[in-house]
């Protein structure tokens, strides 16, 4: 399955591999420290707990230790926690959750903004990587680099920049290139979640215009 048809069925395109993002928010530095203090206190009560049931481990097998459930625990977090209900109340993660499938449409400078081109925006989103695909009927794009603004008094905002590659049947004119696009996310639509903002793709084009797309 090629990228294109990954994107439309929702799924991850293979090979795709994620990047990671910065954010404004202040969790980066807070949440580590958290793990690390519940990953220390895991580690003596297992401690407490083995000594207690008089069981030994083998001397080639590290007893569990903070370093252990740390990573554990990380990865956890990373892939799986940060999304939870609980853990946006107790105000540990602010980063918004953007994953999912959207769909909507662009206009370009190219034709004076006089069509409305379909898009379907694909986003991969773990707590630290992110990757974005965006498909149009003539090309893919997919970021390579990305922030996420938290707390901008704005809303929040996805600022990524990306690689556009034609597909086969694209007009001639058409080739690869670079661009920018800086969208931001509204909870406030009729339609559910929308991101809308605008993109400039880079010299080699020189065009830019406008994404507005719903979450599916």
């Amino acid at each position: 399955m090629g990228v294109e048809g990954a994107i439309q069925q929702g799924h991850k395109p293979s090979g795709c591999s994620m990047h990671g993002y910065s954010t404004d928010s202040e969790e980066r530095r807070i949440v580590p420290l958290f793990l690390a203090v519940l990953a220390i206190a895991l580690a003596w009560m297992s401690s407490k707990f083995l000594s207690a049931v008089h069981l030994s481990v083998p001397w080639w097998v590290d007893a569990p230790s903070s370093m252990f459930f740390y990573g554990a625990l990380y990865a956890l977090f990373d892939r799986h926690l940060w999304r939870s209900r609980l853990v946006r109340k107790l105000g540990l993660v602010r980063t918004p959750n953007l994953a999912g499938r959207w769909r909507g449409y662009l206009t370009s400078s190219f034709d004076n903004h006089a069509r409305r081109h379909d898009v379907i925006v694909q986003i991969f989103q773990s707590w630290t990587q992110i990757s974005v695909y965006l498909s149009t009927p003539t090309s893919v794009s997919r970021s390579s680099v990305a922030v996420i603004q938290a707390s901008d008094p704005e809303g929040v905002a996805l600022i990524y920049q990306y690689e556009n590659q034609p597909l086969a049947d694209a007009n001639r004119t058409m080739h690869m290139h670079c661009g920018t696009a800086m969208l931001r996310m509204s909870d406030g639509s009729k339609d559910g979640s929308s991101l809308s903002g605008d993109y400039y793709a880079g010299r080699d084009r020189g065009t830019f215009g406008r994404i507005s797309c719903w979450k599916q």
